[in-house]
């Protein structure tokens, strides 16, 4: 799974990208050129401590690994974690991430 880790490519998601949100996380997304989506993961401090932070990190990588990435459409994705996320079980924070990835799989920009 490439990821992203630069400031600036957060910073250009966040600033020209579209958006799908939820009640645990939202996904900023903006096209990139290449044949492959790569990813990016924003845990703030209001999700709480260091511990709480890694764990929503760590749960939001594994789904992204078992996720399917073979669209063709390459995207740069940032996934923004809101603090219902640090309570939410693996099965909703799935669910929730492959809904919003899907939505943003469907988006065709012009």
């Amino acid at each position: 799974m490439p990821t992203l880790r630069a400031r600036e490519d957060f910073a250009r998601i966040s600033a020209q990208g579209g958006s799908r949100s939820d009640r645990l996380m939202v996904v900023r997304f903006v096209p990139n050129g290449r044949d492959h989506d790569r990813f990016g993961i924003s845990t703030g401090r209001r999700l709480g401590g260091a511990v709480q932070r890694n764990r929503v990190r760590r749960r939001v990588r594994e789904i992204l690994r078992r996720f399917p990435n073979d669209t063709g459409h390459g995207w740069d994705v940032l996934i923004v974690a809101r603090p219902p996320a640090v309570d939410a079980s693996f099965d909703e924070l799935r669910a929730t991430l492959e809904r919003l990835l899907e939505l943003v799989r469907g988006t065709v920009k012009a």
